[in-house]
């Protein structure tokens, strides 16, 4: 029987580095065309990758063309998700991820960290997907642009569901309303989020890495 992952419900991913957290979301996007090509997605048979077709991804890293304008980056992603591109449209909703419109003028090369994570997030959300999937989505960024991202996503898991992997345990337990905790590509727990933040750091630390 497959385990749902997409589910009226935001699921946080947790696990130390090289868990499997950014491959099992490589998996859930389609990444990966059959099982043999990683040795953690055999252990993984009881999850399928997600449709993609109203999906909203903002990954780790920001693999973005620096020598695209913010809103000529919108708009090349728009047309790869089939999307209109207006505008007006993108700078309310760049506004919505804490990035200033003017900037959407401006050369991605000259954006900061934080700014490109704002940029990302705005071209997730640009189709209204149903499933957003978040890898890391919060590094990068000054406590004020933390708290600014991190109560937008608050609000956006009211209507969507949020897949986020993170090492924050309070911004697990902030937006996760499960947790599936990574060991070594193995799933040590998949349920609902502990009673209570320290509950969550107990459960965590119970599982150190094998290799430390």
């Amino acid at each position: 029987m497959h385990e749902s992952i997409v589910q009226n419900s935001s699921l946080a991913l947790l696990g130390h580095n090289g868990a499997g957290k950014s491959t099992l979301i490589r998996f859930l996007l389609g990444y990966y065309k059959d099982r043999s090509q990683h040795v953690f997605l055999e252990r993984w048979r009881s999850v399928e990758p997600i449709d993609r077709s109203q999906l909203g991804y903002v990954p780790e890293l920001p693999y973005l063309d620096n020598s695209l304008t913010g809103h000529e980056t919108l708009q090349f992603l728009s047309q790869l998700k089939k999307t209109p591109y207006n505008k007006s449209e993108g700078e309310i909703l760049v506004q919505r991820t804490g990035l200033n419109p003017e900037d959407l003028n401006k050369k991605v090369s000259q954006y900061s960290k934080g700014m490109k994570q704002r940029l990302l997030l705005s071209q997730a959300l640009i189709n209204q997907p149903k499933v957003l999937v978040l890898d890391e989505p919060l590094s990068g960024l000054d406590p004020f642009g933390h708290q600014q991202i991190r109560s937008l996503l608050l609000e956006i898991k009211q209507h969507t569901c949020i897949i986020v992997s993170t090492h924050s345990l309070e911004d697990a337990y902030l937006l996760g309303d499960r947790i599936w905790l990574l060991k070594e590509g193995d799933f040590i727990y998949q349920g609902e989020k502990p009673n209570s933040l320290e509950e969550l750091k107990t459960l965590y630390f119970k599982h150190p890495p094998d290799f430390n």
